[in-house]
């Protein structure tokens, strides 16, 4: 089983329906359960298996019943792809006494990713191991205006990803972290249009 964090928008859906394609059993996941039950739909008419987890991964408590709810229906992932991100775009001069929208992005973007693999690193490792797909971001390494909480939040993910690493993969579980551009989505379309790059 592959359980996809951030399954029911721009890249997580996408690379749902190739999976299926594949024949793969996918555990859906995101904030929406309605467009989870679509995209399950959806990939099971392409030909994998698919259940429906919702949860807000701001939520550290709902992330670890997301984990629990997991490991008990399915027992450890072969692998987890972490798509899940929310975006904000704000100049300085628009953030300045708004410290909350650190820690909205940071919940999204670090914090609750890191939690739900925390939760699952033991158990895949116990399962003969696996691998964690994790979706960071260019703007971890390439600051820019206007993106300064998002880009911490991504590259926090990714430095920390980047240090468990080599003891991740003594246990067994290897980690590939992808640094996605600017990707044509929903997320980036109100500052980028359909054509972000």
């Amino acid at each position: 089983m592959i359980l996809v964090t951030g399954a029911s928008g721009g890249v997580g859906t996408a690379l749902c329906l190739e999976l299926a394609a594949r024949g793969e059993d996918l555990a859906l996941t995101a904030r929406d359960r309605g467009r989870l039950e679509a995209l399950a739909e959806r990939v099971r008419a392409a030909g994998g298996t698919a259940t429906v987890h919702p949860c807000d991964l701001r939520d550290q408590e709902a992330v670890a019943e997301l984990a629990a709810e997991v490991l008990a229906l399915h027992g450890a992932p072969s692998a987890v792809v972490s798509l899940a991100g929310h975006s904000l775009r704000r100049s300085l001069a628009d953030t300045i006494g708004r410290p909350h929208d650190l820690v909205r992005l940071t919940g999204t973007n670090m914090l609750g990713p890191a939690a739900l693999l925390l939760a699952l690193l033991a158990p895949m490792s116990r399962a003969g191991g696996g691998l964690l797909l994790v979706a960071t971001s260019a703007s971890a390494r390439i600051p820019t205006p206007g993106w300064a909480a998002y880009g911490a939040s991504k590259a926090g993910l990714d430095a920390w990803l980047r240090a468990i690493r080599p003891e991740a993969e003594q246990a067994g579980v290897r980690i590939t972290v992808v640094e996605l551009p600017l990707v044509a989505t929903a997320m980036a379309a109100p500052t980028y249009g359909d054509r972000p790059r």
